[in-house]
């Protein structure tokens, strides 16, 4: 006889989910751990994690147990590397000792596919987004026509599988540790204990989602001017460069302004105006901190979006060649900026404008041909470029004035 085809998540113990990254997504998928564990609260969850992006789901309480998928290291061990070879086949063993009876596929990719494979769980299941041979591994489970965002495809999984969510949850475990050297941090860069402050993200893991140094520079100079407000610049180690590039650039505009006849010459209001970096600084369970506490974020298409909403805290987000309806940071798309009309009617989601080359940005125009290359200040994809540091500013007042 044949077994039926959805498991009866009643009579199961153990069940894997499987979402390795990004760290957005990684955010996006976290009320499915919630939604599955309160509806079935007997089942031992345990979440199968890349390392870059482990931080977000541990200390989940709907969770047993947490894998980490050590990626970097073999990929620094190069995958020729037999020692890699032995450590990824030992891996892939112990997920079948651990005997899942369901695995749930929510990356949909030949690597996750290939992980679901390895568990030899009686019910492999997936997301309706699978691809890339995991279709082959695991059976993907149809999304209502109703879903449209990240959040409820990943919902839709707990959905078919017989749970119900009466609301969305993000268990986002803060440390008290991680709060305690949050605000060290900030109070090393000169942010004062419950002083309001903003966070600034320039940085995206794709170059064609970033808004650009420039107009974060503007944007810092205008919210200290204006309200008072302090800028935080995160990132990761390699935005160091970005961030001294929105400081300098912050400096050049505060410069302008001491030479005008009503600037004004105190030098802590000229201090003020220049934002500060937090860029390598924290690890994600700092971060998530950091803006557990800021009085608002500005960002672009990227994970710490999806963190601060998760958190409940405003955000004002800049889009680019992602569609916010899908992937927009959760219960804040009115918060979005984007101008969709601007993008190729068959864009398929990766800006044709711009390309990331060694040794610098290259431009590339409508017929193919290099544009010169622009720093990091101007290098900024047409749809982004006509975002406008006043758009921003005056969407970030809203925020404010409603707060």
């Amino acid at each position: 006889m044949r077994p039926p085809a959805l498991p009866d998540l009643r009579a199961v113990h153990r069940l894997l989910i499987i979402r390795l990254s990004s760290i957005g997504d990684v955010v996006h998928a976290i009320p499915l751990s919630a939604a599955l564990g309160e509806a079935f609260p007997h089942l031992e969850i345990t979440w199968l994690v890349e390392e870059m992006s482990a931080d977000i789901v541990t200390g989940n309480p709907y969770l047993k147990e947490v894998i980490v998928v050590p990626r970097g290291r073999w990929k620094q061990g190069r995958l020729r590397s037999p020692r890699v070879w032995r450590e990824y086949l030992a891996f892939l063993a112990d997920l079948r000792r651990r005997r899942f009876e369901v695995s749930l596929d929510i990356q949909g990719h030949s690597k996750s596919g290939l992980m679901a494979l390895a568990t030899g769980a009686p019910y492999r299941l997936g997301w309706w987004r699978l691809r890339d041979g995991a279709q082959f591994a695991s059976r993907p489970l149809p999304r209502r026509p109703e879903s449209v965002h990240r959040v409820d495809w990943f919902l839709d999984v707990a959905r078919a599988l017989g749970a119900e969510p009466t609301a969305v949850r993000f268990p986002l475990a803060i440390p008290e540790a991680s709060r305690a050297q949050a605000a060290e941090l900030l109070r090393s860069v000169g942010i004062a204990p419950s002083a309001p402050y903003a966070v600034l993200n320039p940085a995206t893991g794709d170059h064609n989602r970033r808004w650009g140094a420039r107009p974060y520079a503007e944007l810092a100079v205008a919210l200290a001017e204006r309200h008072g407000l302090p800028s935080v610049l995160i990132g990761s180690g390699k935005d160091r460069t970005l961030c001294a590039e929105i400081i300098a650039l912050a400096r050049e505009r505060q410069g302008a302004r001491v030479t005008s006849p009503n600037a004004p010459h105190s030098d802590a209001q000229a201090g003020a105006l220049i934002p500060v970096s937090l860029a390598g600084q924290t690890d994600l369970k700092q971060l998530a901190a950091v803006l557990e506490g800021c009085t608002i974020q500005v960002c672009g298409d990227t994970g710490s979006a999806h963190i601060a909403a998760a958190l409940g805290r405003p955000v004002v987000a800049t889009f680019g060649p992602t569609d916010p309806a899908h992937a927009g940071p959760w219960g804040q798309l009115d918060r979005v900026l984007a101008r969709r009309d601007l993008c190729f009617p068959d864009c398929p989601g990766r800006c044709r404008s711009i390309e990331r080359r060694s040794g610098g940005t290259q431009a590339i125009g409508a017929q193919g041909e290099p544009i010169p290359r622009l720093s990091s200040a101007e290098a900024i994809t047409p749809c982004l470029r006509t975002i406008t540091p006043g758009e921003v500013l005056a969407r970030v007042e809203q925020v404010l004035y409603e707060s």
